[in-house]
């Protein structure tokens, strides 16, 4: 018993081994756009750093239509 769980232990630490850095979110299934523009807007707002996905936002201009 003592095995498997020391077992299990290591194999929940080196799950993570060879991640590095920030996951890349994938882009909304439904409206896309506007869930990307929400979400850079608020990143922009918090000061946080924005995906590459919100190039066309971070000039402050209200995006076209």
């Amino acid at each position: 018993m003592t095995r498997l769980v020391l077992g299990l232990c290591a194999l929940a630490m080196l799950s993570a081994c060879g991640v590095k850095g920030d996951l890349a979110r994938p882009d909304p299934l439904w409206n896309g756009d506007e869930a990307i523009r929400r979400e850079c807007e608020r990143q922009i707002a918090n000061n946080e750093r924005p995906d590459a996905r919100c190039a066309e936002y971070q000039s402050g201009a209200p995006p076209s239509q």
